[in-house]
């Protein structure tokens, strides 16, 4: 009987502990100081092909159909998707100087302040960077 007891109890741990750690949600999360340590698990973008240029045009149609939480996926996807140098070991540390980087920075500032226009434009100026690219 005591061990049914502890195994139960181990289950009820380990799936509340798990569900806890990996909360979903369709709102931005975790963008700026002071959010919560543990993110909540962000819908995945509905994307055409694995590109810049389809995460932001997902961004822009998750932020006008009011879906926050896959804006911020689609987002953080393209800002990945940027992230691509190869640099000597020494430079690891210093920051990209790219237009569209910061653009998308500026569209997950200003989403997790809550201002979607704001995103939007970010968003649009990232794309009208990338053209120049």
């Amino acid at each position: 009987m005591r061990t049914v007891l502890v195994m139960g109890f181990i289950v009820a741990v380990g799936s509340g502990g798990a569900f806890a750690a990996n909360p979903t949600s369709n709102q931005e999360s975790n963008i700026l100081p002071g959010s919560p340590a543990i993110a909540s698990q962000l819908p995945a973008p509905q994307v055409a092909t694995d590109t810049v240029g389809s995460y932001l045009d997902a961004a822009s149609a998750a932020l006008m159909a009011g879906k926050t939480g896959e804006a911020q996926e689609a987002l953080e996807d393209a800002e990945t998707q940027r992230l691509d140098r190869s640099v000597p070991y020494t430079a690891g540390g210093q920051a990209i100087s790219d237009p569209v980087i910061n653009d998308i920075y500026q569209a997950r500032q200003a989403l997790g302040m809550k201002d979607v226009s704001g995103a939007l434009a970010a968003v649009a100026a990232a794309k009208a960077a990338m053209q120049g690219t």
